[in-house]
Formats: C-alpha cells, sequence, structure tokens
C-alpha cells in the first residue's frame, strides 16, 4: 500500500515537469521558426500546465473515491439453502420431579376370573334303627367306631335327625345337642358345637316327633368323634326311635 501511495503523490509533478520541457523546447524552437516569443510561449505554457495540474488532482480525487466506493460492502444476497441438520447432543441432566396429578376416573371393571378349585375337604355319615332309651343325657348316634380324621384345620360341620316317642300318657319335654371330641387329645373334654333344641310332646302314648339338630366349629388338624345326644328334662321315660347324623369338614 505505501507503494501505491508514493506513485499517485508523485504522478502530478512528473506530469508537471513533462509539461515544462515542452515549453522550453517550444519556447527555443518557437522564434527560429517565426513564431511567438519565449515569453508568451513561457507564459501559454504555464497556463496549460496548470490546467493539467487540475485536471491531473481531478482525477487523482476521482480515483481515490472510486476505491472507496470499491471497498464498501455490497447489499447482501438471497440467503443461501438450508444445511443438513447435525447430530443430537447428548442428554442433559433429568431435572426434579413434578408434582402428582390427580387422580383419574376409576376404570370399570374387569371381567370375573374362573372359580378356583374346591380346597381339601373330609366327610363321614351314620344311621342307626334302633331304638334308645334317653330319660338322662344319652348318645343317640355318633362316630366312636371310626372317628373322622381331619389332615388340615378348618371347619367342622354336622347335621343330625332323630324321631323321638313318648311311650306313655304324660307329656314330655325332650332337648337334643351336638357335641365333638378330638380322639388323639388324650385330655381332651366334649364341647357343644350346637344350641340346645327343646321340644314338647303331648300326653299321648306312642307320639313321636322328628328333630333336627345343626351345628359347626373350627378345628385344628386331629381324628373327631360327633355326637348327638338327647334326654327328658325331668328325666322321665322318653325313646329315640330313629337317627341319622353327617358330619364334614372343609378349609
Amino acid at each position: 500500500m505505501a507503494r501505491i501511495a508514493t506513485g499517485r503523490r508523485s504522478r502530478p509533478l512528473t506530469i508537471l515537469l513533462g509539461i515544462a520541457l515542452i515549453v522550453l523546447l517550444a519556447g527555443t524552437a518557437s522564434p527560429a521558426m517565426g513564431g511567438p516569443t519565449a515569453t508568451r510561449a513561457v507564459a501559454g505554457a504555464l497556463a496549460k500546465a496548470t490546467r493539467a495540474l487540475n485536471l491531473a488532482k481531478q482525477a487523482d480525487r476521482r480515483s481515490r473515491r472510486a476505491l472507496i466506493r470499491a471497498g464498501t460492502p455490497g447489499p447482501a444476497g438471497p440467503p443461501g439453502s438450508r444445511g443438513s441438520e447435525g447430530f443430537d447432543g447428548a442428554d442433559g441432566p433429568r431435572g426434579p420431579k413434578g408434582d402428582t396429578g390427580a387422580a383419574g376416573a376409576r376404570g370399570a371393571a374387569g371381567a370375573s376370573g374362573a372359580p378356583g378349585p374346591a380346597g381339601p375337604t373330609a366327610s363321614r355319615s351314620a344311621s342307626n334303627g334302633s331304638a334308645v332309651s334317653v330319660s338322662t343325657w344319652t348318645t343317640v348316634i355318633d362316630f366312636s367306631a371310626a372317628p373322622l380324621a381331619i389332615p388340615f384345620a378348618g371347619r367342622v360341620m354336622a347335621t343330625a335327625t332323630v324321631q323321638v316317642q313318648n311311650p306313655d300318657a304324660a307329656a314330655r319335654e325332650g332337648r337334643c345337642k351336638l357335641q365333638i371330641l378330638n380322639t388323639l387329645d388324650p385330655g381332651a373334654v366334649a364341647s357343644d358345637i350346637s344350641q340346645t333344641y327343646v321340644f314338647d310332646l303331648p300326653a299321648e302314648a306312642g307320639f313321636d316327633t322328628t328333630v333336627t339338630v345343626s351345628g359347626a366349629a373350627r378345628k385344628p388338624t386331629g381324628t373327631y368323634n360327633v355326637s348327638l345326644l338327647c334326654r327328658e328334662t325331668s328325666d322321665q321315660p322318653l325313646s329315640a326311635e330313629r337317627s341319622n347324623l353327617q358330619v364334614w369338614a372343609a378349609d
């Protein structure tokens, strides 16, 4: 850039020197050829040289302005097409957990599943057709000959029926109940598993009635004897003619 600036400053001086040489040559040759004198020739040449110098300065100023304009950025061109997207960056740290929203509406109930298999059971039954005198508490029917083995803890349920007959013409009042006993426990005592059912017989010899008794109790694993017991409340004669007993257990 320094060389270019020096060349620009020396250009008018060079032009002026060239014009001065021309004027001197013209002044020397003009009188010999019958032209104007050297004084007028010099004056005219200086005037022309001055005009030439002014023109050179104007040209130099225009060239500078042109260079300045040439260095000014032009208007922006139209935007180019969008480049391809880069790869996704790494995930940032997880933010804090937000507040729990309100509970949504309850969905419809699903279809019911198939019933599961039945649990373990045990059962026994017995019948007695012989007459049994029950003026006091007496066992009418039981499982003493073949107690019911229950290999699980569960509920023991029993039901019994008995036909009771009045042997004479005096009125009678009878009572019946169910009891259970664990035969594997030497210290066990029979306990009631039903209410005591009370019934009346009119003063009529041979009158009979059928009584049904039922009960249940939850028991642990064991071997159980279930009994039906009956009696006449005042220790008067009373007869149990026929009886049935059914017992079963389930977990």
